[in-house]
């Protein structure tokens, strides 16, 4: 009887009959005070270019925030040279020259860094950017979990990125806190 009632009051009021169904179906699904549904998670994909050194993926993450990856495609870490082409995992070298030293040469890594100050350097009027940051790998595939507020960049695990050639496709996946 009350919910014939409540259908008169929002017609009578030019409710429509989904806006009543959505009254009614929250009149009876249980509260629960201070409970906050978890965010969806929010998928993006790029593409990372083995010579642009570390690509800005225009992304700001917050401490907490869960990020997996899935990459795919093939890049030539020098190009004209066949023993020098591989996926997103690198080739199986490692030197001590590269961003990420325990991980294998040309295997797709990410930085998530934070600006602490910016200044002009006086001699060459450049601007001098002074960050914190991590270095992560990724690979074909990966999942880190975000240390702290910042912005979150793709790159290769190299060095001298000038004479590659290719891009890793990928898709990063954030599950905010």
């Amino acid at each position: 009887m009350a919910e014939r009632r409540s259908r008169r009051l929002f017609a009578a009021a030019g409710f429509t009959a989904l806006a009543l169904a959505a009254v009614v179906s929250a009149r009876s699904a249980p509260q629960t005070v201070g409970q906050i549904a978890p965010a969806a998670p929010t998928e993006t994909k790029v593409a990372v270019p083995a010579d642009a050194g570390w690509f800005d993926t225009g992304i700001d993450v917050a401490a907490g925030e869960e990020l997996r990856f899935a990459a795919s495609g093939e890049i030539d870490l020098q190009r004209g040279n066949p023993a020098a082409v591989c996926g997103p995992g690198g080739i199986d070298l490692v030197t001590v020259e590269q961003p990420v030293p325990n991980a294998n040469l040309g295997a797709l890594i990410g930085r998530i860094s934070q600006l602490v100050a910016s200044r002009i350097d006086e001699d060459s009027g450049q601007e001098v950017r002074d960050e914190i940051f991590i270095l992560f790998v990724i690979g074909s595939d990966g999942t880190v979990t975000v240390p702290f507020k910042g912005r979150l960049s793709l790159g290769i695990n190299e060095n001298v990125v000038k004479d590659n050639a290719g891009e890793f496709s990928v898709v990063i996946a954030r599950r905010p806190v």
